[in-house]
């Protein structure tokens, strides 16, 4: 694995995420109503709990394609709020197959970004060089 594998490997998760999102309403697979929905309005706590998701999936974005020491770990807390947020709000989420597909390649590939880092020597280097 080199550095532009990895590179391109958290693009494609990212590409992957997007197009899961926007399949539905750009072909309108879903009718309006029933496409992602949270049903209740964020609370303060939840709202923090977002904007805590965004900012470190951003910082963790940009600390993978720099290959930052710090990102690994950022990625892996910022995964656990993710689902966290998930978790206390309930979301309901109506998606067509095509962006079950979608999802679940993006999902898969973001688990290798955040895998690789521990269990792969190569990468493991990239993150944390070892002294000489």
């Amino acid at each position: 694995m080199t550095k532009n594998r990895y590179r391109l490997l958290v693009v494609i998760a990212l590409i992957l995420l997007y197009l899961s999102l926007k399949i539905d309403p750009a072909f309108d697979l879903i009718p309006y109503p029933y496409q992602m929905r949270l049903p209740k309005p964020l609370e303060g706590e939840m709202t923090v709990l977002l904007c805590f998701i965004v900012l470190g999936w951003v910082a963790g974005f940009y600390g993978c394609m720099r290959f930052r020491p710090w990102a690994p770990a950022l990625n892996l807390v910022t995964a656990a709020c993710g689902l966290l947020f998930i978790a206390g709000n309930n979301m309901l989420s109506i998606e067509s197959s095509w962006a079950q597909v979608l999802d679940f390649l993006a999902n898969a590939s973001a688990g290798l970004v955040l895998m690789l880092p521990y269990f792969n020597d190569k990468v493991r280097k990239m993150f944390w060089p070892e002294p000489d």
